[in-house]
């Protein structure tokens, strides 16, 4: 019985401390974590973007923030972050996750939204606006628990996107595998609504469309030759009655 008792403890004890304390949200307090999240505007606009971190637990929490670059521009085209008065910098010439400010953030109340956080490409080096674009991954975490992170790819877009009737996402579903990928990429979708057309495509971080793939049925497969591309990030999204609906990150290697 004593075995069984401690068994179940040390169940709950490693489900406590695993659970995850904050969602990343947009400037409109919607969850983006886990999401690949896309901001769109003019130069100035995309230069002085908002996000928000939930504390999802009832007590205060500290947080930190690391990210890491996918796409830039230009090699001064960096990443400012402030967290209150506190901004730094991810630096565009760094390869793999920056943790930022020594790894120091700010502490949100127990059960609150934190609303004074901007995360936004530096812009006034971009030349063209129609084609220039930034790619990050953004993460908020526990500095005294790292494994407990929300975190999201954020994709900041000159221009806007066609406005459309939306089609929530929960209405599909959409994975690939093996990610990362060298040669054959297959990619399962659902769609669980009634559509007119539907098609699977495959981007480069810039957003040009390498592939597209028109579906005939609401739930399937999608088999993509990606051999002959370069290594690097890329992205698959399923489009529904031309409504991008859902977008997903694959390495190529």
């Amino acid at each position: 019985m004593l075995k069984k008792i401690l068994f179940v403890s040390a169940l709950f004890c490693a489900g406590f401390v695993s659970a995850q304390s904050f969602e990343l949200l947009d400037a409109n307090d919607v969850d983006i974590s886990t999401t690949t999240h896309y901001e769109y505007g003019s130069a100035e606009v995309l230069g002085n973007t908002l996000f928000r971190v939930r504390n999802l637990t009832g007590s205060p929490q500290a947080f930190a923030v690391k990210v890491e670059k996918f796409h830039v521009p230009y090699s001064n085209s960096g990443l400012a972050i402030c967290i209150g008065i506190a901004c730094c910098y991810g630096d565009p010439e760094v390869d793999g996750p920056q943790i930022l400010n020594n790894g120091n953030g700010d502490d949100i109340d127990g059960n609150a939204i934190y609303t004074n956080f901007k995360v936004s490409p530096i812009t006034w080096p971009w030349m063209d606006c129609a084609t220039d674009s930034a790619v990050w991954k953004v993460t908020v975490y526990d500095p005294e628990n790292l494994s407990d992170e929300a975190s999201a790819t954020i994709i900041w877009r000159c221009g806007y996107p066609v406005k459309i009737n939306e089609l929530h996402a929960d209405f599909v579903r959409l994975n690939s595998f093996p990610n990362p990928a060298s040669s054959a990429l297959t990619i399962n979708y659902a769609i669980d609504a009634v559509f007119t057309s539907a098609f699977v495509e495959f981007y480069d971080v810039l957003g040009q469309k390498l592939l597209s793939t028109k579906l005939t049925a609401s739930t399937g497969q999608v088999h993509m030759n990606v051999e002959s591309f370069t290594a690097g990030i890329y992205f698959y999204a399923i489009k529904v009655d031309g409504q991008t609906v859902q977008t997903e990150r694959v390495v190529v290697h």
